[in-house]
């Protein structure tokens, strides 16, 4: 276990940290914003995002399913965009949530997956990807919305919702890890050390919210149940 977390503070992982708190501060503080600066800069987010993808998929993947995947960019961070300035009572917190669970998800499964190690979950797709860290992940979301449920005392149905996000947020991982493969990549840039581009840290907050408009058309949840 110490060989473990010996290897697991990699210069790496430092990389992953410093720039994962350069992204994230501004990421939460242009939330907390909510402004036209706000818009401003999920518009530029959603650019890269674009560039990032259509600069390796352009002569790899043909135009129809490039505009399909190009349309879930764009629809997700829309979506993204609107319910963030819309009216409803609560919707900071409610994002806020949403994104933190993605992180604390993300983050464990990440710490899970390199101290304990373990059989890999899906190899073919993802190599680092291992059972552990897939339950670490699901454990420490668990432990968050529990806690969040009864500190705050809001619907006990945030925590099914809360493992939902975190299967989500799995999915979205996983699909974008088969995506490079079948590209042919490790990353869909290095704009962030560490994490690769921003596609590769917004794989799953895409997914989230693509997956979130769909969910909230159908009446399938509700804004209110983090009230």
């Amino acid at each position: 276990m110490i060989n473990r977390i010996k290897l697991f503070f990699d210069i790496n992982v430092f990389h992953r940290i410093i720039t994962g708190i350069l992204f994230i501060v501004p990421f939460i503080l242009f939330i907390l914003n909510g402004s036209y600066l706000f818009i401003f800069y999920f518009l530029l987010v959603l650019s890269i995002l674009i560039e990032e993808f259509n600069a390796v998929a352009i002569d790899k993947i043909n135009s129809k399913l490039r505009f399909l995947l190009s349309f879930i960019l764009i629809f997700s961070i829309f979506h993204f965009i609107f319910l963030r300035i819309s009216n409803d009572s609560g919707i900071i917190q409610y994002i806020l949530y949403i994104i933190f669970s993605i992180w604390i998800f993300d983050s464990f499964s990440l710490i899970g997956g390199k101290l304990i190690g373990g059989k890999k979950l899906i190899p073919t797709v993802s190599p680092n990807k291992t059972y552990s860290g897939l339950l670490i992940g699901f454990l420490s979301l668990l432990l968050f919305s529990v806690v969040t449920v009864y500190v705050f005392s809001v619907n006990e149905l945030l925590i099914i919702c809360t493992i939902l996000i975190g299967a989500v947020s799995f999915l979205g991982d996983a699909g974008e890890s088969y995506l490079k493969r079948y590209l042919n990549i490790k990353d869909f840039s290095n704009l962030l050390p560490g994490h690769g581009g921003l596609l590769d840290r917004m794989d799953a907050f895409i997914l989230i919210f693509f997956v979130h408009f769909i969910a909230l058309s159908l009446n399938i949840i509700s804004i209110n149940l983090y009230a």
